[in-house]
């Protein structure tokens, strides 16, 4: 199909492409390839410049209104794309974050199993000793100065 769309459209090209050329060549260099006196009423090439005006502005109102087509076909294209990225985002997005959030759930419930049943202990049993040690300290009442001088420091 794309293919015979593709012949046409060169086939109407060729063809205007042809008419333009003869128009040139018949009206300026006085070629007959667009015979224009087989028929008495057929069209001839413009002979002054203000109907060259004419002509092309006439060609330029066509090319604006196929412009002005095409604008709004890109614009409705551009909009079908808009309505069909967001059911895309709400079917295929959405439950991807929910999953997502629910591994995060999941993720956060465990780091918390993980710091009551591994770091808590390890964090109290960490305080007892220091506790321990501490009051060890007290209770042996050994002054800084002497364990200072353990470390190798001087007394002043």
């Amino acid at each position: 199909m794309r293919f015979i769309a593709t012949v046409v459209f060169a086939a109407i090209l060729l063809f205007l492409v042809y008419l333009v050329v003869g128009a040139i060549a018949d009206g300026y260099f006085g070629a007959d390839i667009i015979p224009d006196r087989a028929v008495p009423d057929a069209w001839a090439a413009p002979d002054s410049w203000s109907e060259w005006r004419d002509i092309v502005i006439v060609l330029l109102g066509l090319f604006w209104l196929l412009a002005g087509i095409l604008a709004v076909v890109f614009m409705a294209a551009l909009i079908a794309l808009v309505f069909v990225v967001r059911k895309v985002v709400r079917e295929n997005a959405a439950p991807a974050l929910d999953s997502l959030r629910q591994s995060l759930d999941t993720i956060r419930g465990t780091t918390e199993f993980a710091g009551e049943t591994v770091a808590s202990p390890i964090i109290r049993v960490y305080a007892v000793a220091k506790g321990v040690r501490a009051g060890l300290a007290a209770v042996t009442g050994l002054p800084d100065r002497i364990r200072g001088r353990r470390h190798g420091k001087k007394k002043k």
